[in-house]
């Protein structure tokens, strides 16, 4: 088909479908904010390949892998560290299916319209999944950055409380409210006068708000403002101090392991010194080693747990599109993806084995060690060293807290590009709206489980069926076209028909964004059949008029041996749909069977 055919047969549906009300008259670049006060609100595409490989570490490492020491003590070393290699291939896969669904849209190729996760959504699906996506997925976002802004404003306490003696808060349990001191536990700090009017019956006060919440709120807010490619040097800095201190932990597990390590367990803050009794089954054990987690032991709880923390490790799909929208063209997006999550791999594991080894976690009745979910806890208790107690509590600052405004833009980022609201009220809802929540409820266990649950119920969905399924789409909707048998003799030669009229297509669609465009509806309606290899490049030998390179997520067909084998990437997109369904309902059902057996 020629050019000048291909072009009018494009402006004539478009104009046909403008007139039937299913394309948006204005693109998203021109009028994102419903008001017309504002015409972006995005960042700009200035993210190089290794500001990529430093978001996309920070976004893949988060706090998992405080978790696993715990984990591989309960359930033996192998299988934890099974789950974390299959889902960093899985969620790698996932992360770029994305990335190839998004390229795949007419007129995308150089990501050069802006589309969110959300409106991904919708450009396949349509308005009334998209509403459904919309909600669940900013639901998970906010439950996750509620979550860290939880912990991280706990750990700030902590971290004054041992730097100055005591952290402060305002009391507004009780009235009239009242600032008052941490009285210097770990676990519950904030206490107040039994017996005394609005004190509850154990002392524990849990309507306050501290000094560290104020502290980490101050600091996110305004980095959540700010788009994301203006985050970067906040992101660098937090690389900085998550390999830093993650080398210092190592350090310490290494020299830990074979020496003593004292568990008192009725005192286990240590505010007085303790003395090993072995023959006491809850008193103070010291052994450390390799025995602590060997490859296989078996703990129903724990292998509970291994699915949920796997998909809580690698649910950082979330973050892929907004980092596409602003990465500069030409940085490959596969490497962007696969480096950084070997390297988080890696880490995970390595961290993980160490801290099993270098500490006692489990107790013999197969209880877990106070507070041991996380280890950093177990690194913050005084009887550790300085250096390790203050890298500790900087690796969860550093490394939590930069991680929110992240989480908040990707929030706002939707909204706007969604035109669910204009770009204050984006700014609101997806930044400062989650902080006024947790402000008032930060201390309760019930907000805590809350998060833990809309996490555990969305997020493997929205990670990982989510992406495959919309690659899927993508796949059956905007094919490959390539002759086979060329193929097969001469593969380094294939070229699509019409390149050059493709080229041009490519970079200046004659429709722009055919937002509204169901899956039954052909973009160019004359001639469908033909005009369908426009959308997309497979393989092209000379690349100089183009800025983005095909993703390929699954290359459509690889050569073995001298053999040339087409995959069906249908099929592999389908198996994962099907396996990651399985396995958050199967994450589902085992966190509710631990839930129900933990409270009978």
């Amino acid at each position: 088909m020629a050019d000048d055919e291909v072009f009018a047969a494009a402006a004539e549906t478009r104009a046909s479908l403008r007139e039937a009300n299913l394309l948006s008259h204005t693109d998203i670049e021109t009028e994102v904010d419903p008001s017309g006060t504002d015409a972006k609100g995005f960042g700009e595409k200035t993210i190089t390949f290794w500001g990529s490989f430093c978001l996309n570490l920070n976004n893949v490492m988060g706090p998992a892998m405080v978790l696993l020491p715990l984990l591989n003590q309960r359930t033996g070393w192998f299988v934890p560290t099974l789950a974390m290699i299959l889902l960093y291939v899985l969620s790698s896969a996932a992360a770029t299916m994305l990335c190839e669904a998004m390229q795949r849209i007419p007129g995308n190729f150089n990501f050069q319209h802006r589309y969110e996760f959300a409106t991904v959504v919708q450009f396949y699906y349509g308005r009334v999944p998209y509403i459904i996506f919309q909600l669940t997925y900013n639901l998970s976002m906010q439950a996750s950055n509620i979550a860290a802004m939880i912990i991280s404003a706990q750990v700030m306490d902590s971290f004054i409380q041992n730097v100055a003696g005591h952290s402060y808060a305002l009391n507004y349990q009780q009235y009239p409210p009242k600032f008052i001191a941490s009285d210097g536990t770990y676990t519950h700090p904030w206490k107040c006068e039994i017996g005394s009017k609005g004190c509850p019956e154990d002392g524990v006060l849990t309507y306050v708000i501290s000094l560290g919440f104020i502290i980490c709120m101050a600091i996110c807010i305004p980095f959540g403002y700010l788009n994301l490619d203006e985050n970067m040097w906040f992101q660098w800095f937090s690389l900085a101090g998550l390999a830093l201190f993650t080398l210092e932990f190592i350090g310490q597990f290494i020299y830990n392991m074979g020496r003593e390590d004292k568990v008192c367990v009725p005192n286990f803050n240590y505010t007085e010194p303790c003395t090993y009794q072995p023959n006491n089954t809850m008193g103070n054990y010291t052994q450390t080693g390799t025995d602590l987690a060997p490859a296989f032991k078996g703990s129903f709880p724990g292998y509970s747990d291994v699915l949920g923390l796997a998909v809580f490790a690698y649910a950082y799909i979330v973050t892929i599109p907004s980092w596409v929208n602003e990465k500069k063209h030409h940085v490959n997006i596969n490497k962007a993806v696969w480096y950084p999550a070997t390297v988080g791999l890696v880490l995970k594991v390595v961290c993980g084995l160490l801290g099993a080894w270098a500490y006692w976690l489990v107790l013999p009745n197969d209880t877990p060690r106070p507070e041991s979910d996380d280890i950093l806890n177990i690194l913050t208790l005084p009887n550790q060293p300085k250096l390790t107690i203050y890298s500790a509590y900087l690796w969860d600052i550093t490394t939590l807290i930069p991680g929110i405004p992240v989480l908040a833009i990707m929030v706002r980022y939707n909204l706007l590009s969604g035109k669910v609201s204009n770009r204050f009220w984006s700014f609101f809802w997806g930044v400062v709206f989650p902080w006024i929540v947790t402000m008032f409820c930060y201390e309760t266990n019930i907000l805590t489980a809350f998060c833990n649950w809309i996490a555990i119920v969305l997020q493997g969905f929205i990670n990982f069926v989510v992406p495959a399924f919309l690659y899927r789409t993508a796949l059956k909707r905007y094919p490959d076209h390539f002759d086979r048998e060329q193929v097969k003799g001469h593969p380094e030669t294939v070229q699509d028909e019409d390149t050059p009229g493709l080229r041009e297509y490519l970079n200046h669609p004659p429709h722009g964004r055919d937002q509204e465009c169901s899956a039954t509806t052909p973009l160019l309606a004359h001639d469908h059949a033909k005009s369908i290899q426009l959308h997309r490049l497979t393989s092209i030998s000379d690349m100089t008029e183009l800025e983005e390179e095909p993703v390929n997520a699954l290359p459509p067909y690889i050569t073995l041996c001298g053999r040339t084998i087409f995959l069906n990437r249908v099929l592999i997109a389908d198996i994962m749909i099907i396996t990651f369904s399985v396995l958050s309902v199967g994450a589902i059902a085992m966190n509710i069977a631990v839930a129900a057996k933990g409270e009978s």
